[in-house]
């Protein structure tokens, strides 16, 4: 495992150097603040931005294709694709084997410091999704910020634009968790497997379940 790991490394490294130079301001990307795994598939286009605000820089705090958990399909592919959108990155991320993000063009994803996601959880931010501070995923998770196709009233009025996004600080979101336009996540919640999620209506410090869902009760807290 140890070899394996440090084989990982090893082979990632040009594609890590071209990232950091290619898509980074130079005195940023010398740091190489981003290691990407060399099976990651990477799409950044139409002016798409990756943004680590200087303060938050230093060496290899971002991670992405690198973890494996043993409930994802091992050939599931890692990508990263940024279409004329905006991603930013407010501190340590982990992007695990498997995960899928897509920032479309004039949407904005905000990363917030120790997140994590992997195991072929998805995000698609097509207008803006905002994440706080220890936000934990687990695997099958789906967040989405739009429904990706317009539907029109007799009118001919658009019936369901994008709706931003925003999960607090310290939420744990469950395996095949969903989450759509719209929501609001307070802080410290823990989300319920299969959950639902959407809208304003959920209570901080709590458990937030069903289909759909809502806070059942409250918590102190739990643990990272």
């Amino acid at each position: 495992m140890v070899i394996k790991k440090g084989l990982d490394i090893l082979l990632s490294v040009p594609k890590t150097l071209w990232f950091n130079l290619c898509y980074l301001p130079v005195h940023q990307a010398v740091k190489l603040p981003i290691w990407i795994h060399y099976g990651t598939a990477i799409t950044i286009n139409k002016g798409g931005t990756i943004i680590i605000p200087n303060a938050c820089v230093c060496t290899a705090m971002i991670h992405i294709g690198f973890h494996r958990v043993e409930i994802c399909e091992p050939r599931a592919k890692t990508i990263l694709s940024i279409s004329g959108g905006v991603l930013c990155f407010l501190g340590s991320a982990h992007i695990g084997h498997g995960s899928k993000i897509h920032v479309s063009h004039g949407a904005k994803l905000i990363l917030g410091d120790n997140f994590s996601i992997s195991a072929s959880s998805a995000i698609n931010c097509y207008k803006s999704i905002r994440f706080g501070k220890d936000v934990q995923f687990s695997w099958d998770c789906l967040v989405m910020d739009s429904d990706t196709h317009k539907i029109y009233d007799d009118e001919g009025n658009v019936t369901n634009e994008a709706k931003e996004i925003v999960v607090g600080d310290k939420v744990w979101i469950g395996c095949r968790a969903t989450i759509l336009k719209g929501a609001v996540i307070p802080n410290n919640c823990v989300i319920g497997s299969c959950s639902l999620v959407s809208g304003n209506k959920y209570e901080p410090d709590s458990v937030i379940v069903g289909v759909p869902a809502k806070s059942i009760k409250k918590i102190g807290g739990w643990k990272l």
